[in-house]
């Protein structure tokens, strides 16, 4: 299993997962509730879903700036950024998104498989230059 290069690669993975999940959820949940409340005639209501539309703007800029730098540490491709690469032959889907199967996989597992060269890869930061732990011991002969 691969691991990441730094703690800042696995932040900015998390961040971006946590928003693409937010997304997935609230873009239809607001949808719906702007129909229903247009159906009903509540003005305040679909003014709320306007407003909250117009929130996912920003959003959507952010995660689109840090997704393209969620590299899987082995093809170097990002996992969570919209590529429009082929995607690994035994790539999964979960609700018909690579990037949503990558995204819970990595909140809720704490790993994932990068769509594109299909390997796994822990939330973790690798181990530099062999060592066990980051304290370095040194000896007074």
């Amino acid at each position: 299993m691969h691991r990441l290069p730094s703690q800042v690669s696995v932040r900015r993975i998390r961040i971006v997962s946590i928003l693409i999940i937010i997304k997935s959820i609230a873009i239809p949940a607001i949808a719906i509730l702007m129909i229903v409340s247009m159906v009903m005639e509540q003005r305040q209501t679909v003014t709320l879903c306007l407003g909250l539309f117009a929130l996912f703007i920003p959003l959507s800029l952010i995660e689109w700036s840090l997704a393209a730098r969620t590299n899987c540490p082995l093809c170097i491709t990002p996992v969570l950024g919209k590529k429009a690469c082929h995607k690994h032959r035994h790539a999964t889907k979960f609700l018909g998104s690579h990037r949503l199967k990558v995204a819970l996989s990595a909140i809720f597992k704490g790993s994932f498989r990068c769509p594109y060269c299909n390997e796994p890869t822990a939330l973790e930061v690798r181990n530099r230059h062999g060592r066990k732990n980051n304290s370095r011991t040194y000896s007074r002969s």
